[in-house]
């Protein structure tokens, strides 16, 4: 399953997706939880017992790289129930709507297996691209 968190720059959407990330672990929810961003300014908000991953150190920067690495971290570690992504569009340094392949790739990886992906977007719901609106 994907999930968004959306919603103009600056209206607390980074707030929003650590809430929901600590709360998922607050409720006993089975299985690891992994937040990734390209900062470490939000690390000390985010729950001692969530995987936390700053890409913008791994040097990734294309659409593959992203969901290879992501399958990477599911390879290696099956019991991975959440993975928060924030930024996506940050990360990868490009518009939303020339995404479309990370998220579809995403949903495969999620219904493929049990991890749930939930994933900030820097856009109102009346912006958002066609292919997004599928995940509300």
């Amino acid at each position: 399953m994907l999930t968004l968190v959306y919603g103009a720059k600056g209206s607390g959407k980074t707030k929003r997706i650590i809430d929901l990330a600590n709360e998922s672990v607050n409720a006993g929810e089975n299985g690891c939880v992994v937040f990734v961003t390209d900062t470490d300014r939000y690390m000390l908000d985010i729950n001692y017992n969530i995987r936390k991953i700053n890409i913008a150190q791994s040097g990734i920067k294309t659409a593959d790289g992203l969901t290879g690495f992501i399958q990477g971290l599911i390879a290696g570690n099956h019991d991975i129930s959440h993975i928060y992504i924030d930024g996506i569009h940050r990360i990868l340094n490009k518009e939303i709507d020339k995404l479309k392949k990370v998220y579809d790739r995403l949903a495969v990886i999620s219904e493929a297996g049990s991890t749930r992906f939930v994933v900030t977007v820097n856009k109102d719901l009346e912006d958002l691209p066609k292919f997004l609106k599928r995940y509300l």
